[in-house]
């Protein structure tokens, strides 16, 4: 077919589909957060600010801290991820720590496999095992923070993690 005729198809198919089109009278402007015309004038509730339970020191090769932030996402999300070297994690919530359920799920399984202390501390260890630990020193890292166990923990609480199919293969690795 020539060009031309493509274009006179096009051309009378942009003309019929112009005609049809129904204009529409009294429409309101679209605004930001308004669900209906009424509600532009009411302010809607702000949501609370989350409560930050923990704080991620996430270090260079140098040992300088990089990004201080407050969750896992955030840290997975970094645009230096692949630069923290090491991760330095503490709890900062409410105290006493009270464990939240996929924490407790992580901590129950990694109790389990052998893990041993308070289950603060081996909750602890398994956020920063979900965190990035330096290649290199991966297996010295995983052994600092309890070994298998807390691997396993980690893997039931951030099976999806970036650092997740480095834990597997150090899993089968030192099965």
């Amino acid at each position: 077919m020539p060009r031309r005729a493509v274009v006179q198809f096009g051309l009378a198919g942009l003309v019929l589909t112009g005609c049809s089109v129904q204009v529409t009278q009294n429409v309101e402007p679209f605004r930001l957060g308004v669900t209906n015309a009424g509600d532009a004038d009411t302010p809607r509730p702000e949501r609370p600010e989350p409560v930050k339970r923990y704080k991620f020191d996430c270090r260079g090769a140098d040992g300088k801290s990089l990004a201080v932030l407050s969750s896992l996402p955030e840290v997975w999300a970094n645009t230096q991820y692949k630069k923290f070297a090491d991760v330095r994690v503490a709890y900062v919530g409410p105290q006493p720590q009270v464990l939240e359920a996929e924490e407790n799920a992580a901590v129950n399984v990694a109790v389990e496999a052998g893990a041993s202390g308070a289950r603060a501390d081996i909750c602890l260890a398994i956020v920063k095992a979900c965190t990035r630990s330096n290649p290199p020193t991966i297996s010295t890292a995983l052994y600092g923070l309890g070994g298998a166990p807390i691997v396993k923990g980690a893997l039931t609480l951030a099976p999806m993690a970036p650092q997740s199919a480095v834990l597997t293969k150090w899993l089968k690795e030192v099965a």
